[in-house]
């Protein structure tokens, strides 16, 4: 009974380790903003959050966008690709994610992330104390909305729950007040 919880919680651990892993390299290749020759690459972002969803509630959250590869023309618009990294907190509980977001017109655009999330004792239709690893797919435009699907894969429950995701809030890059 014992063996499958300890599968989960060590593939849960090497999934962590693989995307720190992955998000090094990633953000060690990308080219800093002062090195890049063209006028139309975008540098680093910083965003923060306060989203409401499940399974943590109440969250604030903060976010770093990492441009890379070459801007495309598209529409009388910019559109870069990016890599995306987010650490949040809540009420239910605290999670992080990383994936890729289109960024258009700045740091708005669609996004695709994994996900993984701690859960509290009191989670918003979830299982508390318990590990999620999901996806999520969402959109950002000032306001974020977001919605995906999460895998139970440590906790005090037998039975491994896939859960719904969610959140909807306002995310605003560092500066945006002085736009």
């Amino acid at each position: 009974m014992y063996r499958p919880m300890a599968l989960t919680a060590a593939f849960a651990r090497r999934l962590g380790s693989v995307a720190a892993l992955a998000l090094g390299l990633v953000v060690s290749a990308v080219t800093p903003a002062q090195a890049q020759n063209s006028g139309d690459r975008l540098s680093s972002l910083l965003l923060f959050g306060v989203h409401y969803g499940a399974p943590e509630r109440l969250s604030g959250s903060i976010s770093g966008v990492f441009p890379f590869g070459t801007p495309k023309r598209e529409g009388g618009g910019l559109t870069t690709n990016a890599l995306e990294v987010r650490a949040r907190v809540g009420l239910g509980g605290y999670g992080f994610a990383v994936g890729h977001r289109l960024l258009h017109y700045g740091p708005f655009g669609p996004e695709a992330m994994l996900t993984v999330t701690r859960t509290f004792s009191s989670p918003r239709r979830a299982t508390g104390q318990a590990t999620y690893v999901g996806v999520e797919v969402g959109y950002q435009l000032m306001a974020r909305v977001s919605i995906g699907v999460a895998r139970q894969v440590d906790g005090p429950s037998h039975r491994r729950d896939t859960r719904l995701t969610w959140s909807a809030g306002l995310q605003l890059p560092n500066g945006f007040w002085r736009w």
